[in-house]
């Protein structure tokens, strides 16, 4: 069948865009009849895998029925199961219908459905890994915690955002593992810094990558559209057989605009862009305490070796609202998020000035005169945008040698690792 054909008998003529990658392919493919993953019995294991309990089974047999039942909306799934597991690089699904003519109020549990669908491929995977069911439970709840969301932001009901699927093809993957009040996967290091420890004293320090735009403040410039003309500075990294020379960055989490220039017999490479790195996502679900934190750390130390042996790390990474050094000036009382900030080395990130409302309030934006302010973090993040103040994000990486120092502030107690490194105002230096 044709694409708009398609949409137009679903009441989403203007959609086509986003579903016609790889169109073609599908339907060459299309099974003629109900794909399993519409199946009660599968869908059902894999709601009971994923955190979900039986009283939402109704929905679910009655809403793929309904699939099942519309030639359309059975090539849509298709197209979207497809999508999820066998073509990578797609990332449209932001863009896909919303199906509220055709599925009314249980539209998004036509998205829930295709979600559910990673969950037998996520066991599969760690079943050929022998990774013990518990952790492979406990990854799967990204299921509930996605229709919980979903639930929050509808009021009350069943399904799955658009935008989660592409997170869900991670979880399929059986690459993301949730150890403790963490979850982490093995990938290329993502940060624009460079990081150096010293021989003799083992101390540390990262060093910007070039080329990129500070302000000021010493973060990356732009966050929110604001850019600092005036002020803005341009870091460099210059690279000798016997030398690097290039721009600090401070584990408080800003670049320092007067270079310095290490003696590569004294400094060695400890982690660099594309470096393995065991990279941290944090889930919702319970606080954020140091304590937990450290015990998921030790978690995956002791994991990663025995089940995935082949891939070994030089470092934990993660790039998150979580990591904004704007937390500690917000008056959050004994802030978990902000004592786990003192025990990692930050650094700045591009950031959209919006970063982490999303996952605070499940909008992109908000209303600060009508946004929920039940919270203390949610008060918080809301009197910081009264005050005009762009949001960042920010980045840290905690290398795996230096884990054992976790509790000690061991990157800021370090600080600075070399005579002459001060942490003032950028705009006090020159060009």
């Amino acid at each position: 069948m044709e694409l708009k054909p398609i949409l137009a008998k679903l009441g989403e003529p203007d959609t086509a865009e986003a579903l016609r990658p790889h169109w073609e392919a599908s339907e060459a493919t299309f099974p003629g009849k109900r794909p399993s993953f519409l199946t009660p019995a599968e869908f059902k294991a894999s709601r009971e895998w994923g955190g979900l309990g039986p009283e939402i089974d109704p929905i679910l047999e009655e809403t793929a029925d309904r699939i099942a039942a519309n030639p359309a909306l059975l090539r849509l799934a298709w197209h979207g199961y497809r999508l999820m597991f066998e073509t990578p690089d797609y990332n449209g699904f932001r863009d896909w219908p919303a199906l509220e003519h055709v599925l009314s109020k249980h539209c998004g549990v036509f998205y829930l459905l295709l979600s559910l669908a990673a969950v037998p491929r996520l066991r599969a995977v760690h079943n050929v890994r022998h990774v013990p069911e518990q952790i492979t439970r406990h990854t799967a709840l990204d299921i509930r915690i996605g229709a919980h969301r979903y639930k929050s932001i509808t009021s009350g009901r069943p399904g799955m955002e658009r935008r989660l699927l592409s997170w869900h093809r991670l979880v399929s993957s059986g690459d993301l593992y949730r150890l403790g009040r963490m979850q982490y996967v093995l990938r290329p290091f993502r940060g624009q810094v460079q990081v150096y420890r010293n021989r003799s004293t083992d101390r540390v320090l990262a060093l910007s990558r070039g080329g990129i735009r500070f302000n000021g403040e010493g973060y990356v410039d732009g966050a929110g559209g604001v850019t600092n003309a005036e002020n803005s500075w341009t870091s460099c990294l210059t690279e000798t057989e016997t030398t690097v020379t290039g721009s600090p960055v401070s584990p408080r989490g800003m670049a320092i605009r007067p270079r310095v220039t290490l003696s590569l017999s004294e400094w060695t490479c400890a982690l660099a862009p594309g470096d393995p790195v065991l990279e941290m996502h944090i889930p919702e679900g319970g606080p954020l305490t140091l304590e937990a934190c450290c015990a998921s750390m030790q978690q995956a130390l002791d994991f990663f070796p025995k089940y995935e042996p082949d891939r070994p790390f030089v470092s934990f990474a993660c790039y998150s609202w979580i990591f904004n050094t704007q937390l500690e000036n917000m008056r959050l009382p004994a802030s978990n998020l902000v004592r786990y900030q003192r025990e990692l080395y930050l650094f700045p990130t591009p950031s959209s000035g919006k970063d982490g409302l999303y996952f605070i309030f499940y909008k992109d934006d908000v209303d600060i005169e009508t946004a929920p302010r039940d919270t203390t973090l949610k008060r918080a993040f809301l009197d910081h945008l009264a005050a005009g103040i762009p949001l960042r994000n920010g980045g840290m990486f905690m290398l795996k040698d230096d884990f054992r120092r976790f509790g000690t502030q061991h990157y800021r107690s370090q600080w600075p690792p070399l005579p002459g490194i001060r942490e003032k105002t950028n705009e006090e230096y020159p060009c």
